[in-house]
């Protein structure tokens, strides 16, 4: 069988197997210090969707760089306009001369006179550096910017955005991995009675980070990876690979422990390398399979991910599964293998006294064996209290907002969007054609129609079109559209270099552009209707078939909210379906999987609703704020698996008990008994490695540690620890139920 031949070749080659580790985990040390450097931005985008398409064909037809860098520049008091003017100017020569810089718009040029305020400018900077190698350049920027003058210069944009996020995340990290892994040891030492034992769990944990850091960073340089990465991977590495650790080192000093009572001799080492095998084998048989299960259930709830096809869901998966895979395999071979030459050592204080008989996990599984109807409706009534405000659930899509106040970037935003942003409006660019097909009588003919159409709309407000620009709902408009555009509106055609600067902005040789300024803010279901009627207007029967497109900060939102919420359902029905097939796998029953599905989904939702209550209507002294419509996905992603984990593993015991006794309620009882110390131990510590999380500074990185935290609480506390014994009690034989095989 597969047991026995991994323990025995890990009880007669340890030394090998732990040079192998050694060797792979230091090679990958050297990569992981790099995948800070790695990442982009949040991934959050549909790479072939219609709003990507339109930034590309502004950006190669008209000349507007998707993702610039914006710089602000802010005049002293007492400097007059014309020095104010002369210092930008010269600022922007320098900047200029960068080699990252490909080109500046300026807010000294006569058609960018709009970025040009009293005592406010804005300067466009494209630097043709992948989002990844954005660093050094900006830095560079920077210092040429910082010389004293007439005035002051902030950076913002979504590259100087994201880099600020990534450097935020990698100090929460560090801070997360200093507060967090002292007491992650301290709570195994409680544990396990002992320091070499915990100490071993907590290095599982650190190899599983540093090698799964290591080899993700090799796949950036292949793949687009998500800065959510920095902070995923080392909480689900040493969540997961110290819960591995911690449920085999459990089970193998009882295996010990047992040889031990059976054999009378405490140098468990001393014996024979058949003993030793056998220990291990045991060991691999028992909790081995749980870990393997468990490790099959966050495999599976990872998996679902893929389902939603937006570059941010790939590399988390990605990076989550790389080091799920990377604990396990490290559990069952390295962990083993160290075990093999050091169990005296690890386990030398257990050896001598018999495990203890009664405990508070005894008192406590009685008592919730003895009103299992009481403790059911209780645990219930709670759960949907905590599930309620999930009806009230604002997701939207991370911004600059998501930075600390204090942040330059996000101060420059907020400025930018307070000089030139409509409050509740969006700007929607529409695009015509593409970058192949030039233009003819087809396209100008869409252009014709799609403009008068946007006049007739009440929800929009204006609309800059190749002939003009102009306010919706204007009566007589019909005389102003001639083709091709001969005449401007009087507010701009007053000269020709405006009349030409003008046309080179709407018109290519490819492509028409108009921009429709409408009612409400991106992400706003009002826009969202808006684009959809928009959208099944262009396709109706008889329209066009010249390509027309939609683009924008509120289109692009439009387009990830749509696949996130289109996808969803799929995504929990592949997990709901795989985790039900592995369980009844594991435990032949086809009620335990239900129940255990139904106990987790009930936990997630409430999670969602203390999210709500905490971010949505800020409590706990939280702003409100909308919740990152990534979180909810990867909470369930994560913790639908990870919670399986323990989970797995109580179930397992039960099971061994019921076999062995026949017998429910003493199987619920004594398995309750015995693993409500290293279930309560396995919570502490994912809560440990979680909780630090929460007090992040970058807000989708909070959300999401308050939302991992609340969904362990609620886990350990009201479904393992009270409704899953409940109702296995009220169940009774019913539990084990398969057809054709009940006892």
């Amino acid at each position: 069988m597969g047991y026995r031949r991994l323990a025995a070749f890990i009880s007669r080659y340890p030394r090998f197997i732990i040079l192998c580790w050694v060797f792979i985990i230091g090679m990958s040390a050297v990569w992981a210090w790099k995948l800070p450097d790695m990442v982009q931005d949040h991934g959050l985008k549909q790479v072939h969707g219609d709003a990507q398409a339109v930034e590309l064909v502004l950006e190669d037809e008209f000349g507007s760089p998707a993702d610039p860098v914006i710089l602000v520049f802010e005049k002293k008091e007492n400097t007059s306009p014309l020095q104010f003017r002369q210092w930008i100017k010269d600022r922007l020569t320098q900047v200029q001369v960068l080699p990252a810089v490909t080109s500046i718009t300026s807010p000294l040029d006569v058609s960018e006179r709009g970025t040009f305020q009293d005592h406010r400018a804005y300067a466009l900077v494209k630097m043709d550096v992948p989002a990844h190698q954005m660093g050094p350049p900006l830095e560079q920027l920077r210092a040429v910017l910082a010389t004293d003058g007439p005035g002051t210069v902030q950076l913002t944009g979504k590259t100087v955005v994201q880099q600020d996020v990534n450097h935020l995340s990698f100090r929460d990290l560090e801070r997360a991995e200093m507060v967090g892994l002292p007491i992650v040891l301290i709570v195994l030492c409680f544990a396990f009675r002992g320091l070499y034992a915990a100490l071993i769990a907590v290095m599982m944990g650190i190899s599983a980070v540093i090698t799964a850091m290591g080899v993700t960073s090799l796949l950036g340089y292949h793949l687009e990876l998500s800065n959510f990465i920095i902070n995923v991977i080392p909480m689900v590495g040493m969540a997961l690979s110290i819960d591995f650790a911690l449920i085999i080192l459990s089970r193998y000093r009882e295996e010990v422990q047992r040889a031990y009572e059976d054999e009378g001799k405490a140098n468990v080492t001393g014996r024979s390398l058949d003993m030793q095998s056998e220990i291990l084998q045991r060991t691999l048989r028992t909790a081995g399979r749980a870990v393997l299960f468990s490790a099959a259930c966050v495999f599976l709830g990872l998996l679902g991910l893929l389902w939603i096809r937006l570059p941010m869901f790939l590399s988390v998966s990605l990076g989550a599964v790389i080091v799920l895979l990377l604990s396990l395999l490290l559990n069952v071979t390295l962990l083993p293998a160290l075990l093999s030459l050091s169990a005296d050592r690890v386990f030398r204080r257990k050896l001598v006294h018999s495990l203890p008989r009664r405990s508070v996990w005894h008192r406590w599984s009685a008592m919730v064996m003895k009103r299992p109807v009481s403790m059911a409706i209780g645990g219930t009534v709670v759960l949907l209290l905590c599930v309620y405000p999930v009806t009230r659930l604002e997701l939207s899509v991370p911004d600059a907002s998501s930075l600390p106040e204090r942040m330059e970037s996000r101060q420059a935003a907020e400025q930018l969007q307070h000089d030139f942003g409509q409050k509740n409006t969006s700007a929607i660019e529409i695009v015509i054609g593409g970058q192949q097909e030039r233009l003819t009588a087809s396209h100008w003919q869409m252009a014709h129609h799609k403009a008068r159409q946007l006049l007739q709309d009440s929800d929009v407000l204006s609309i800059v079109s190749p002939w003009g620009l102009f306010q919706s709902n204007q009566n007589g408009s019909q005389s102003l559209f001639q083709i091709p555009p001969l005449a401007l509106t009087p507010s701009i055609e007053s000269k020709e270099s405006t009349r030409t600067a003008w046309l080179r902005s709407t018109v290519s040789d490819h492509s028409i552009r108009l921009v429709a300024t409408v009612h409400g803010e991106p992400g706003s279901e009002q826009v969202a209707d808006w684009l959809e009627q928009m959208r099944n207007s262009d396709h109706a029967p008889g329209s066009n078939n010249v390509k027309l497109r939609y683009g924008g900060e509120a289109a692009k939102q439009y387009e990830i909210m749509q696949e996130v919420t289109s996808q969803l359902p799929k995504v929990l029905l592949f997990v709901v379906v795989t985790n039900y097939l592995v369980l009844l796998a594991a435990f032949r029953s086809m009620l335990i999987p239900i129940k255990a599905i139904v106990m987790n989904l009930l936990s997630l939702a409430a999670s969602f609703g203390i999210l709500v209550w905490v971010f949505n209507e800020g409590h706990l002294g939280m702003e409100p704020s909308a919740i990152a419509i990534m979180i909810p996905v990867f909470i369930a992603g994560l913790v639908f698996g990870i919670s399986m984990d323990y989970g797995v593993f109580m179930l397992s015991r039960i099971q061994e008990v019921y076999k062995r006794t026949g017998d429910s309620d003493v199987a619920v009882q004594q398995g309750l008994a015995s693993t409500g110390r290293l279930v309560t131990s396995a919570a502490a510590i994912l809560l440990v490695v979680t909780v630090p999380f929460a007090f992040a500074e970058v807000a989708g990185v909070r959300q999401l540690g308050i939302g991992i935290t609340a969904a362990v609480l609620i886990d350990v506390t009201l479904i393992r620890l009270i409704l899953v014994p409940a109702l296995m009690k009220l169940m009774g034989r019913w539990n084990w139920w398969l057809p054709g095989q009940m006892k």
